[in-house]
């Protein structure tokens, strides 16, 4: 299994809500896939965890500004 699964950026306890759960679910996720798959492409997963986590903090950040 490739040292770089552990996704050390990714903080859980600092996000909020879907955000939270989702980048809980893929600190155990990409361990299982490169595991399971050795044409797992560790560096695709990283850049698509980062994108979803992004995309669900902005949508928070607009949903609390809209009820604001």
């Amino acid at each position: 299994m490739p040292a770089n699964t552990d996704l050390r950026w990714l903080k859980p306890a600092e996000l909020k809500g879907a955000a939270r759960r989702f980048s809980e679910f893929c600190k155990t996720d990409i361990k299982q896939q490169a595991s399971a798959d050795e044409q797992f492409d560790v560096e695709t997963y990283n850049k698509s965890v980062k994108l979803i986590v992004d995309k669900l903090k902005a949508s928070r950040e607009t949903i609390k500004k809209v009820s604001e």
